[in-house]
């Protein structure tokens, strides 16, 4: 066995490991840090820390995160020192610069329930660009498997700091100022089970910068559960104001492609609003919410556009799939998509509702009474039947130009939504799912499926 497979191998364990610990139960640990021993003095002051990362792309293959963690009380506050190093395990593990990154961070947190805290971090890292669309593991199982990457990725690399309120754990409200160098990467030689001999999707150029970020956010999450929510709130709203000197090659900011800069300064939203209803023992309701896009200045750099369409959103209708009449998945011009078809909506708009009916099986319960082990975890399968519809479309902001862009004040029609129907079964390890869209009747079922609930 040749170095490199057993190195596929060791990465194919961790992620399956990350897909199949979502049906857990609370006795597994679901953090996939591994505490290799204790560094400094005292029992819970830090140590040597080795993390996954969680995420598997083919423009890193699988981060690995190393490096020493420190905690301790300094009277009223809790002091948490971090400094990762990043290693990246795409082109095979190759020792260049686009393989080595870090993350160092100090945090001071006053109070144990309610209280503040600040901090400030230094970064050189690889982001997504629309991280609410699609959780993982699913976005890494499909990478490793099906070589599908349903992100698209830009590099990070500077500082910030912070300043946050909370109250439990629950809720938070942070401002945080950051000056960061945004730019393109490419994507690369990354190992996939399947499809090897397949090119992956090309990792779309951004507006390359030096950019300054204020930015100010509100998370409350009221859920009984992560993983697998029956009741609470979810709710993540943020402004982002940026300014900086953005490059315009290849994108559309300017009509010409020749090298060059432009000054943004731009206001940016986020809100993603989720309802989790218990409405009897073994069925739930559950909606959401996603609002995003351009408020006020310049137009918004391609890093920081929208797109809706795929499996995390509207699973009836493929993933940047095109021909379908005017393009309201990512707002591509009649004249084209650009290399790798990004995002390019200045604003977008999605609705989502679940049902979830929880199935009774006695087949299941018979091995429900132990749960199922695999290797020390604990698996315990609970089958529910799902239903759900969606509803979604992205548009640019101007004078009104036919049904892609409207005026600021303006909300395009809901008849020019893409929308769609679908049911699954969800066995609790894992769920398959088929959509079909109902506002394109010629386009065919999806059948896919999912580790993670829908939202």
């Amino acid at each position: 066995m040749t170095t490199g497979r057993r190195i596929s191998h060791v990465l194919a364990a961790l992620l399956i490991g990350a897909g199949t610990a979502t049906a857990q139960q609370a006795e597994t640990p679901p953090d996939s840090t591994v505490d290799l021993g204790s560094l400094l003095s005292g029992p819970d002051r830090g140590g040597l820390t080795v993390t996954s990362g969680r995420t598997y792309n083919r423009v890193e293959g699988m981060p690995i995160l190393i490096g020493p963690t420190y905690r301790n009380r300094l009277g009223p506050a809790t002091l948490s020192i971090a400094a990762l190093g990043i290693i990246r395990t795409a082109n095979r593990l190759h020792w260049d610069a686009e393989n080595i990154g870090h993350r160092l961070s100090a945090d001071v947190r006053v109070g144990r329930r309610r209280g503040y805290s600040a901090g400030a971090e230094s970064f050189d890292l690889v982001s997504k660009i629309e991280p609410w669309q699609l959780s993982e593991p699913d976005a890494a199982l499909a990478s490793f498997f099906s070589k599908r990457d349903y992100f698209d990725y830009f590099g990070r690399h500077g500082g910030r700091i912070y300043a946050s309120v909370f109250a439990d754990a629950n809720a938070a409200v942070t401002a945080g100022y950051s000056s960061e160098r945004w730019s393109s990467r490419r994507e690369r030689d990354v190992f996939t089970l399947f499809r090897g001999d397949d090119a992956w999707r090309i990792n779309p150029r951004i507006n390359d910068a030096m950019v300054h970020v204020a930015d100010l956010s509100l998370e409350l999450d009221t859920r009984n559960s992560k993983r697998n929510p029956w009741a609470g709130w979810f709710v993540s709203a943020q402004y982002e104001h940026g300014a900086g000197n953005f490059a315009t090659a290849g994108t559309r900011l300017e009509a010409s492609v020749a090298p060059g800069f432009r000054r943004l300064e731009y206001g940016r939203a986020f809100l993603d609003l989720r309802r989790y209803n218990r409405i009897s023992p073994r069925r739930q309701l559950n909606t959401r919410l996603v609002l995003g896009g351009w408020l006020h200045g310049d137009p918004l750099p391609l890093e920081r556009r929208f797109s809706v369409g795929g499996i995390g959103n509207l699973p009836g209708f493929d993933f940047r799939r095109l021909g379908i009449g005017t393009d309201v998945g990512q707002c591509s011009p009649d004249s084209g998509p650009l290399p790798g078809r990004p995002a390019e909506c200045e604003r977008a708009a999605l609705a989502q509702i679940e049902y979830r009916h929880e199935l009774v099986s006695e087949l299941f319960d018979v091995f429900n009474r132990n749960g199922i082990r695999v290797r020390g975890a604990v698996f315990r399968v609970k089958p529910a039947a799902v239903a759900f519809a969606d509803a979604g479309r992205g548009w640019l902001v101007g004078p009104r130009r036919g049904t892609l862009q409207y005026p600021s004040g303006s909300v395009p029609g809901f008849d020019t939504f893409r929308t769609d129907v679908g049911l699954g079964l969800d066995l609790g390890i894992a769920g398959i799912y088929v959509a079909k869209a109902v506002s394109e009747s010629k386009e065919p079922a999806n059948f896919f499926i999912r580790i993670r609930n829908q939202f």
